[in-house]
C-alpha cells in the first residue's frame, strides 16, 4: 500500500476556508475542535515517528499533538488512514510572485509585457500552489513593482491563500549586476536606476529618492 504524507498547513487552510462559509460557521461564542488521525506523525523534534499521530486543533490553532494528546469529546475526527503527518516546509529562496520558463528570451519578454496588476494574478496563484504543496513560510527575496509586498498584505488579510511570507520588495544590486535589466535599447525599456534597486556605491544606497 502507498503510504501518503499530509502536510498539516493545507489541511489547516482547508478548515480555515470550511469555516468561513456561511452554512459551516459556528456561533461567535462557540469554539470548534478538529482533531487529524493518522498512522503516523513527524513532529521535526524528535527524529522518529509517532504511532498512531494525533493533532488537536482549536479553531484555527494547533494546541496538542502525539498520540497522547486528548481527543475533547466534541472533537470532530479526521482519520486520514495510513498516512504521515509532518509540520510545514519553509523555503529559504524564493521570487514567488515571478514565474519560471524553460524558454529564458520568451519568459523575459513575456514577463515585461505583463502590467504589474496582472502579474499579481500570477503571484497569488504560485503562493497557492507553494501551500498546497506543504511550504507554510517563503523567504521572497527580490520582486518587482512590489508585488511581494501587495501579496502578503492580501495573504495576511484572508484576500489570498499563501504562505506566511517575509519579503524584500526589489533586491539591490549594482549597474549591469544581477539585479539590472539585460541589455535593451533606451527607448523601449525604462534603465533601471535606484528605485529600482540599481545601486552603486554605499552612497547611492543611501541617497534620497
Amino acid at each position: 500500500m502507498q503510504r501518503a504524507t499530509v502536510f498539516v498547513a493545507g489541511l489547516m487552510l482547508a478548515f480555515a476556508a470550511h469555516a468561513e462559509s456561511p452554512a459551516a460557521k459556528p456561533a461567535a461564542s462557540a469554539t470548534m475542535f478538529t482533531v487529524l488521525k493518522a498512522a503516523h506523525l513527524f513532529d521535526g523534534k524528535s527524529g522518529s515517528l509517532t504511532s498512531p499521530g494525533l493533532i488537536v486543533v482549536k479553531d484555527e490553532r494547533i494546541v496538542a499533538i502525539g498520540k497522547n494528546a486528548a481527543i475533547p469529546a466534541d472533537a470532530q475526527v479526521i482519520d486520514l488512514g495510513d498516512a504521515t503527518l509532518v509540520p510545514g516546509f519553509i523555503d529559504a529562496h524564493t521570487h514567488i510572485t515571478q514565474d519560471h520558463n524553460d524558454d529564458w528570451a520568451k519568459g523575459f519578454y513575456e514577463g515585461t509585457l505583463r502590467f504589474p496588476v496582472e502579474q499579481s494574478f500570477h503571484a497569488e496563484h504560485n503562493a497557492r500552489v507553494t501551500l498546497r504543496a506543504g511550504v507554510t513560510t517563503v523567504r521572497d527575496v527580490g520582486s518587482n513593482d512590489f508585488i511581494d509586498v501587495a501579496l502578503r498584505n492580501a495573504i495576511n488579510d484572508g484576500l489570498a491563500e499563501g504562505p506566511h511570507m517575509l519579503v524584500a520588495g526589489h533586491a539591490i544590486g549594482s549597474t549591469g549586476g544581477h539585479c539590472d535589466s539585460p541589455p535593451a535599447p533606451p527607448d523601449r525599456l525604462k534603465p533601471s536606476g535606484t528605485l529600482e534597486g540599481v545601486c552603486n556605491g554605499p552612497e547611492a544606497y543611501t541617497a534620497p529618492t
